[in-house]
């Protein structure tokens, strides 16, 4: 196991725990090294901070940001930014809005469908200042208008279904683009995700290393060790450095908890160890 985890989420985004209570709850778990990653806000990244501090944790600022390669939607970490850079700001208020024009749409379509989307979103205003998908389809499973998260994407939220609604994010390079203005890493998260064959997963990870990108997430949470070896392969085949992360949401759900991570296989550079990045204790790694 190591003692890295670069991929979190807090309530600033879709996550269950507060900033603060996401930190001690990692250093619980033994976690030495921490990023907070929401989707596409920072906001949470000064509270994480000053927790982090006062139990000699160290701790990475991190972002993730909603991105389109080819009409497909990706996810970009940006890790040891400058949350106040000018290009990063103004590129995440960009996204609020956007989010906050879909969430609108998501509501009218699920009404209109029969289910309550207009009570689930005024319910998530009230908690967050961001609303998703994993919002709404929380919320519909509290209304009772679904069994569960899984059957409201099943019957609502995902592709096709009736309140399923196209964003607009921003190109990858644009997304990058940021990070790097932010004086960050861009570390393509969870590549094994995405719907694409071997070679098209290979175009995205050089197109990628070709606009900046330092490394891909090679151990994800809940990831099998086949998995792991396929995305150390890719990560070697296209001269990027591997990251870890957990991918963490909520301490109910039990695939992906901070501090049970796989270590980075030896032959992969960590994104750890390039220029840019903060020390990290010997220990952690």
């Amino acid at each position: 196991m190591t003692g890295i985890d670069l991929h979190t989420h807090s309530t600033a985004s879709d996550g269950r725990l507060p900033p603060a209570e996401l930190v001690r709850h990692a250093g619980r778990s033994g976690v030495r090294v921490l990023a907070l990653t929401d989707h596409d806000s920072t906001a949470g990244l000064g509270e994480a901070a000053a927790a982090a501090r006062t139990i000699g944790m160290t701790f990475i600022p991190g972002v993730e940001i909603s991105a389109e390669w080819r009409g497909r939607s990706i996810h970009v970490l940006g890790l040891a930014i400058d949350p106040a850079a000018t290009a990063l700001t103004v590129g995440l208020a960009g996204l609020a809005a956007e989010r906050e024009r879909r969430a609108a749409e998501i509501a009218r379509r699920l009404d209109r469908a029969g289910a309550p989307g207009s009570e689930a979103l005024e319910r998530i205003r009230a908690h967050t200042a961001l609303p998703t998908r994993t919002h709404f389809a929380r919320t519909l499973a509290e209304l009772g208008a679904v069994r569960g998260m899984a059957e409201a994407f099943e019957r609502y939220l995902g592709r096709g279904c009736p309140a399923a609604v196209r964003s607009a994010w921003p190109p990858m390079q644009e997304a990058l683009g940021w990070i790097l203005a932010a004086g960050g890493l861009a570390v393509l998260a969870h590549p094994l995700r995405y719907t694409l064959s071997g070679g098209g997963r290979r175009d995205l990870a050089r197109e990628f290393r070709d606009a900046g990108g330092a490394g891909i997430e090679v151990v994800c949470g809940g990831a099998s060790a086949a998995q792991i070896d396929q995305s150390a392969s890719l990560a070697l085949r296209t001269g990027l450095a591997g990251s870890a992360g957990s991918d963490f949401h909520d301490p109910a759900i039990p695939w992906n908890p901070p501090g049970r991570l796989a270590k980075l296989p030896a032959s992969v550079q960590p994104v750890w160890a390039c220029p840019g990045f903060p020390e990290v204790p010997a220990e952690a790694a």
